[in-house]
């Protein structure tokens, strides 16, 4: 049984050990081993400590049985300024330990994320997602449809990332 609560700061050591290790696994044979070796869980562990003094963000994780995180999502206030998605929240980043995956925990951890944005009064919601992502597909099965497709570069390279919109957080809410 998973549990799901919003992270607390001292959580950040977990939530770090969820997304290096979740990348790891997510984007095999996307991005390169050296890049995804090179990945630090100290660092991103300093990295989600910054992150708890963001205002509007919120970070929730989910936890097993022995009160191991297994899983977390980060969301708040729509930040690459789309047009169409101007009172809109976004969910920055959700991951999950392999092993967790496929057992709606995902589902879970957005709806955690969604009750925040509404509480925020935000109406619409904007995911973003490399395109080699095979997991990404998890958007469209809840709903989202692409809005938008463009270019980031990261380790040297260029990657397309695809944009997933909601026209009502409460609608999706409802859905899941």
């Amino acid at each position: 049984m998973v549990q799901i609560r919003q992270a607390v700061y001292e959580d950040a050591e977990g939530i770090a050990f969820v997304h290096v290790n979740s990348w790891r696994s997510t984007y095999k044979g996307v991005v390169s081993d050296d890049y995804l070796k090179g990945l630090n869980i100290e660092t991103r562990k300093k990295n989600w400590q910054k992150i708890f003094h963001t205002i509007n963000s919120c970070v929730f994780v989910a936890v097993d049985e022995s009160g191991e995180i297994v899983g977390f999502a980060s969301g708040g206030p729509e930040q690459t300024h789309h047009p169409k998605y101007y009172r809109t929240g976004e969910v920055y980043a959700i991951y999950l330990l392999e092993s967790f995956q496929r057992k709606g925990i995902g589902k879970q951890l957005i709806k955690a994320i969604l009750d925040h944005l509404d509480d925020l009064g935000l109406e619409q919601l904007l995911i973003w997602a490399l395109e080699d992502n095979s997991y990404r597909l998890f958007y469209e099965q809840i709903g989202g449809s692409v809005i938008e497709k463009t270019s980031i570069k990261m380790d040297r390279k260029r990657y397309i990332e695809i944009g997933y919109g909601w026209d009502s957080i409460k609608e999706l809410r409802s859905q899941l």
